[in-house]
C-alpha cells in the first residue's frame, strides 16, 4: 500500500513537531536547567548557531516570546515558520516561502539569518 502525503498531512506533521518540541524542551529545562547540550560550545567555548535553542523553545512553550528571541532568534523564527507553514498547509494553502519560485531566495535568506544569529550569540556571550 502506498502512503498518500497530502499538504494537510504535512501541515499536521509540522504543527505536531513544533508543539511536541515546545513541550519537551520546557520539560527538559525544568528537569535539567543547568545542562549544556551543545557539543560545539563544550569543546570550543563558542556557541553554534543553535546554542540556546532548547532554552528558546522552552521559553516559547511557556509563552514568553521575548525571552525566546533573546535566547536564540533563529530558533524562535524557525518555530514561527513551522507553525505558520503547518497551519497554512492544513488549510490547503502553500505558504509563499515554500513556492518553487522562492526556494533560492529562502535558502539564501536562511543562510544570512544563521550567520547573523551566530554573530548575535557570540556577541551576547551565549
Amino acid at each position: 500500500m502506498v502512503a498518500v502525503h497530502s499538504g494537510r498531512h504535512q501541515g499536521l506533521a509540522l504543527l505536531a513537531l513544533s508543539l511536541i518540541s515546545l513541550g519537551a524542551a520546557a520539560l527538559l529545562r525544568d528537569l535539567a536547567p543547568d545542562v549544556t547540550l551543545c557539543g560545539v560550545k563544550a569543546l570550543s567555548g563558542l556557541p553554534c548557531p543553535f546554542c540556546g535553542g532548547v532554552r528558546a523553545t522552552a521559553a516559547l512553550g511557556r509563552g514568553s516570546l521575548l525571552e525566546a528571541f533573546a535566547w536564540n532568534p533563529a530558533v524562535t523564527l524557525l518555530h514561527a515558520g513551522m507553525l505558520t507553514s503547518g497551519a497554512a498547509l492544513v488549510l490547503g494553502q502553500t505558504p509563499v516561502w515554500l513556492t518553487p519560485e522562492r526556494q533560492r531566495f529562502v535558502f539564501r535568506a536562511v543562510l544570512v539569518i544563521l550567520l547573523a544569529n551566530w554573530l548575535y550569540l557570540v556577541a551576547a556571550g551565549r
